[in-house]
């Protein structure tokens, strides 16, 4: 009877272990809907990025069509699975 008991405690510890109980934290930054937003921060960083004369734009950020496989390139990640 007592190793009944062992053997319940045992198995639910190891759940509790496994299952990370008191663990929650964020696993990526997005997941944060706590922190407020620094406006300041972002919009300087916009400024920075408006006037870097090197930056280009998304479409023009690849060198070759082939190497884009990002959405809505037409292109799949799996060469030889998707047209």
């Amino acid at each position: 009877m007592l190793s009944t008991w062992i053997g319940i405690i045992v198995i639910a510890a190891l759940l509790v272990w496994l299952l990370g109980v008191g663990k929650r934290t964020p696993i990526a930054p997005e997941d944060d809907v706590d922190t407020p937003v620094d406006h300041d921060l972002l919009a300087e960083a916009e400024r920075e990025i408006k006037d870097d004369p090197t930056a280009k734009a998304a479409a023009d950020a690849v060198d070759d069509d082939d190497d884009d496989w990002g959405p809505g390139s037409g292109h799949s990640p799996m060469p030889g699975v998707l047209p």
